[in-house]
């Protein structure tokens, strides 16, 4: 027999919640988002050096008030005070914390993938233009912003979501944060590897504009290494992109060249000798460069362009990427990891400037445009992106196409990148040349869909 239940116990009245009033004993400071953006109480660029004082306050937290206790909100943070952890514990009918159960599993601080996702959250909207709808809208705009939010966030906020984390977030994150922070003091030598591949799919078989990538390096006396990869773009399959991209390359090459007489080793007394603090003779600035590349490129083709990524490293250690469009360029660095993880750690250098960037800048509901370029050489070089960082001996600099870096499934191409370095310094070849071919034979083995170009930087210890 079939009973209707009664009208009054349909809908929202069948169902009692209890009200629930949080008070907090403590004041409360600003969520990390409004102390960033809106109290300046933390510098963006600061922030990743300041989060090993966050994971050791969210250890406390956790280990008090048990996993699984935070949300996005819980991360603060005050000028004076420091890092504050909100956390919301569990409690029982009678007001008080519930106990937690002390199984023989891992210990109380290892965090849950509720406080991963609450970390990782609230990072990332610490240093967006919006807030982070939940943790796939958050990881979306690490890799798509990687180069304009603070270098190395994307590496943290991965290593917060798969690593077990079991001895707490302060010692999982520590080995990384240790590489973050490595500083060269005796100075580096540079050497470049390249490899670049059509793609199987991409050749229309004619080899002179099948590959429309291209890329070059010049080291010379001064010690300086400068290296690029263009990848030309085509409408219609015409060979316009790589006309585009050789433009480009013979461009830069000859500012390389002028820039490289004005660095290079004077005799004593000489004039043009540079005092300490003085910029390079004949530098341009990051724009300046970039409007001299898309001049030529318009000179060149009136129907090609082409993406950019170009490095520059210096013997002192310092280097920088100037990028346009979505041509990439990672930092690839070893850990100090016990036995049995991956020795390597990878984050991304470069934003993308495409439409589905563009588009995620407003909205989480940012579809399709990846390829779309906004921003691009050859009329359209109005965004652009730049960086300065530091490198050490051991340091793999990697410029490349977007068909070289290609992304997996459900796969971060950081993670790829480090678990794909420690296989080939493992196999005895030598890192880099290797790292550059597999990441060519990798587009293809995905499909070679599009031209791959890898160019990898080895740097080394000073030479004498």
């Amino acid at each position: 027999m079939n009973v209707e239940p009664p009208a009054e116990a349909v809908g929202s009245g069948a169902v009692a919640l209890p009200e629930i009033t949080v008070e907090w004993p403590q004041t409360l400071a600003p969520t990390l988002r409004d102390s960033v953006l809106d109290a300046h109480s933390l510098a963006r660029d600061d922030l990743v050096g300041a989060l090993p004082g966050l994971w050791r306050a969210v250890d406390e937290a956790l280990e008090v008030a048990g996993p699984g206790s935070l949300v996005a909100e819980s991360i603060r943070h005050d000028a004076y005070e420091g890092w504050q952890v909100a956390a919301l514990p569990r409690y029982d009918v009678e007001g008080r914390v519930r106990a937690r159960g002390r199984g023989a599993g891992a210990p109380h601080t290892a965090p849950q993938l509720r406080d991963r996702r609450a970390l990782v959250r609230a990072l990332v909207d610490a240093v967006a233009e919006r807030p982070s709808l939940d943790v796939r809208d958050a990881l979306h705009m690490l890799d798509v912003f990687a180069g304009a939010f603070p270098p190395g966030l994307d590496a943290i906020c991965r290593r917060l979501l798969g690593h077990d984390l079991r001895h707490g977030v302060a010692a999982g994150l520590a080995p990384l944060h240790e590489a973050l922070d490595r500083r060269t003091t005796e100075g580096v030598s540079t050497r470049c590897y390249r490899e670049s591949g059509v793609g199987s799919r991409k050749a229309k078989g004619d080899p002179a504009t099948d590959n429309e990538d291209t890329s070059g390096a010049l080291a010379g006396p001064s010690g300086v290494l400068r290296c690029a990869v263009f990848d030309g773009v085509t409408g219609d399959g015409d060979g316009s992109g790589g006309t585009a991209a050789r433009a480009a390359l013979e461009q830069v090459v000859r500012r390389w060249r002028l820039e490289e007489a004005a660095d290079a080793p004077r005799g004593a007394g000489d004039p043009r000798d540079r005092l300490p603090g003085d910029e390079p003779q004949g530098a341009f600035r990051p724009g300046e460069l970039i409007g001299e590349l898309d001049a030529a490129v318009g000179r060149a083709t009136a129907e090609g362009s082409a993406a950019a990524v170009l490095a520059t490293v210096r013997p002192d250690g310092t280097a920088s990427v100037v990028s346009v469009g979505d041509a990439e360029a990672w930092l690839i660095r070893p850990l100090r990891v016990p036995a049995g993880e991956i020795p390597y750690a990878a984050w991304k250098l470069t934003p993308a400037h495409t439409g589905f960037a563009e588009r995620l800048r407003v909205t989480a509901d940012a579809e399709g445009e990846e390829s779309q370029l906004v921003s691009f050489l050859g009329g359209g070089a109005a965004r652009w992106a730049h960086r300065v960082f530091e490198v050490g001996p051991g340091d793999l600099l990697l410029l490349a196409s977007d068909g070289a870096t290609e992304p997996e499934r459900d796969r971060w191409f950081g993670t790829v990148l480090a678990e794909l370095t420690a296989q080939l310094d493992a196999s005895g070849r030598p890192t880099a040349p290797a790292l550059a071919a597999a990441l060519v034979q990798r587009a293809e083995a995905l499909g070679g869909w599009d031209n791959a170009t890898a160019l990898v930087c080895a740097v080394g210890e000073a030479k004498d």
